[in-house]
């Protein structure tokens, strides 16, 4: 389709009113709304749902092809490919309802997921006064935006509505920066309509975004995976046998059971304060920066007739971890900073008389403890009526170490497969051109397994969305206040892992995001620069252009003598050490760590010269730290990213 076609197009948008989908004929899916926009030159998969046993016909433009939906109702048709153009309407319809989806283009498609760092809105980006300005009258350009939600198995609806939305000043602002500025830079190499999809949560782990199939390949989840089917099927067996597990975590650290003391029982408890804030606040100098797990309690005087109507308890919002229980029983466990916590009560958990609540906290950064008013503690009963819990409550730190404490499967942010079954499967097999990933940040705890998690990642998804699907992956940038001494880093090992799986992977990319980033936080501003990267290594993966897609990348590490060359390809111009004589940030290591030093490198055209001088020299180490100060690029201004390598 020509440009003056597409033009057109959009001018028919804003001239001509569209009539809305009828209200009464849900047959297409939520992805197919007003405004879409489907992928070009792939057969398009349709779905929906309809009366069982009923033909679909679906028609786009001159293609028609009919369905029967089944037994549950859904129904799937495919129809022929298309080249880039619109607008289309495409309808369905069946004997009893019909749908249509008008202004729908035709082009690419690209799918943006990850945590907060492709969550962040272009409001919060790099000169975002003009981002949000005329720069952002992009007609051609379409968005959606899945909301954040939760299952414990994979869902084929949202249950929270989404919907395509035109590009504009008007509604740019909350669209994410990675994923806005990507598209737009694409547009710049093909002038074919983009539509945008994203679906990402700040703070959120790999597992949860991968499928549940793909985590039991990997050993150390199959108890909490067997965890999360039980409580999709029996939620208070599910409740119980995680909870029995992390009972016995607590045994192998703490003192005591906690969880079975009544008010008066047990040493060490104190009084918090009546109103509900966080534990940094107190005025407790053990308290005003802690990081661990503190034991919280109360208790409520039951009838005998409240205890029988009691359904569930609310605590309020917690932060972080918590897990729960009531006269001993485990009711409910969740990682979800912030979140208001509803567990359901099974009969006979509450007992006429005195009940006891008790909660294990645990805060791992920031802020801890229980938020919002007195009024959001409380037992529910079953006419909907609130009974507060009554304060003070009283609470106990318990400084353990944390390090390996156990979590519920079904957290929101680090539950496994929690975030793919309600944010992902839904998408279903939409016609996706590539997919951008940008998340480690929550991971860089344990990185060295995230390679065979990323692996797993994109091999899920392409089961889902087409087995040729490209994937973009941002690598993390700096982050913290650089060190003067080489250092161990888990940010560093993660950004290795993230290079590792995406060399092992033909159809994957990766965007060096060093020199973007921002000491003192954590979403750096400049999201430009990552799309333009991204868009780099999108040419070569997504395009197939003869180009080096992220930045030089080493080639061979050999000794000789005195000294280690480590030679570089995929170099676009000529290496050079910016604003220094040497390339900075290169490390000398023995076999374990704490054996690394910094040594004064020398550029020699394509390699890099390192003097062993009296120490070991059996690994190389390149950019190693959580904010590295690192000076080489080629011509096009690409770093190469850090890396560690075995001396040959």
């Amino acid at each position: 389709m020509t440009k003056r076609s597409l033009l057109l197009g959009a001018a028919l948008l804003t001239l001509s009113p569209l009539p809305a989908l009828a209200a009464d004929a849900p047959l297409l899916h939520p992805m197919f709304q007003d405004h879409g926009v489907l992928q070009r030159d792939k057969p398009i998969a349709v779905w929906g749902t309809a009366k069982p046993g009923e033909p679909v016909t679906v028609t786009l433009g001159n293609a028609q092809i009919t369905a029967k939906a089944g037994k549950d109702g859904r129904w799937q048709a495919t129809l022929p490919a298309l080249q880039a153009g619109g607008p289309f309407t495409l309808k369905a319809k069946s004997p009893s309802a019909e749908q249509a989806a008008n202004d729908v283009l035709v082009g690419d498609v690209y799918l943006c997921s990850g945590q907060s760092n492709m969550e962040m809105q272009v409001r919060r980006s790099l000169d975002a006064y003009n981002e949000t300005g005329q720069r952002a009258n992009q007609p051609l350009m379409r968005y959606l935006n899945v909301e954040r939600d939760t299952a414990t198995a994979p869902k084929r609806d949202f249950a929270k509505p989404v919907r395509w939305q035109v590009i504009s000043p008007q509604s740019v602002g909350d669209m994410s920066a990675v994923c806005y500025f990507f598209g737009r830079e694409m547009r710049k190499l093909e002038d074919v309509p983009v539509g945008l999809i994203n679906t990402a949560w700040g703070g959120s782990t790999i597992e949860a975004w991968m499928p549940a199939e793909d985590l039991r390949l990997q050993t150390e989840y199959q108890d909490d995976l067997t965890f999360l089917a039980k409580y999709d099927s029996n939620r208070t067996e599910g409740v119980r046998g995680f909870t029995d597990s992390w009972q016995n975590w607590w045994k192998g650290v703490g003192k005591g059971t906690p969880w079975t003391e009544a008010p008066g029982q047990g040493e060490g408890w104190r009084d918090a304060p009546a109103s509900f804030r966080a534990w940094e606040t107190w005025g407790v100098p053990e308290l005003a920066a802690y990081n661990g797990l503190v034991w919280m309690r109360a208790s409520i005087t039951l009838t005998a007739e409240q205890a029988k109507a009691g359904v569930a308890l609310h605590l309020g919002p917690v932060d972080d971890l918590d897990v729960t229980w009531v006269n001993g029983t485990p009711v409910g466990s969740l990682y979800g900073p912030g979140d208001p916590r509803r567990y359901p009560l099974q009969p006979g958990t509450l007992k006429p008389g005195v009940n006891t609540i008790t909660v294990a906290i645990l805060d791992g950064y920031g802020d801890g403890g229980l938020y919002g008013s007195a009024e959001a503690q409380a037992i529910e009963l079953a006419d909907g009526s609130l009974l507060t819990l009554p304060t003070p409550w009283q609470y106990r730190p318990a400084p353990v170490d944390t390090s390996n404490t156990p979590h519920a499967p079904w957290g929101t942010v680090d539950g496994l497969s929690t975030i793919h079954n309600a944010m992902l499967a839904p998408i279903g097999p939409y016609g996706v051109r590539a997919a951008l990933w940008y998340q480690g940040e929550s991971n860089t705890a344990k990185p060295t397994q995230y390679k065979s998690l990323l692996a797993g990642l994109m091999a899920g998804w392409r089961r889902q969305l087409g087995a040729d699907l490209p994937f973009l992956v941002v690598q993390l940038p700096e982050w913290g206040y650089p060190q003067e001494k080489p250092m161990e880093s888990g940010w560093a090992s993660l950004r290795e892992s993230q290079r590792a799986a995406v060399a092992a992977d033909a159809k994957a990319g990766l965007a060096v995001a060093l020199g973007v980033g921002d000491w003192y936080d954590i979403h750096p501003a400049n999201k430009q620069i990552v799309a333009k990267r991204l868009v780099r290594a999108a040419r070569k993966v997504v395009r197939g252009e003869n180009i080096a897609p992220s930045g030089p990348l080493p080639a061979a590490v050999t000794r000789t003598g005195d000294t280690v060359s480590v030679r570089f390809t995929d170099i676009d111009g000529s290496l050079k050490a910016l604003s220094y004589h040497r390339p900075l940030g290169f490390e000398l290591c023995g076999e374990g760590p704490g054996t690394c030093r910094f040594v004064d490198a020398d550029l020699k055209g394509d390699t890099v010269v390192l003097p062993v001088g009296g120490g070991p020299a059996v690994r190389v180490r390149y950019c190693w730290a959580e904010s590295p100060i690192c000076n080489l690029q080629d011509s096009a201004r690409q770093p190469p990213g850090p890396f560690e390598a075995v001396v040959k």
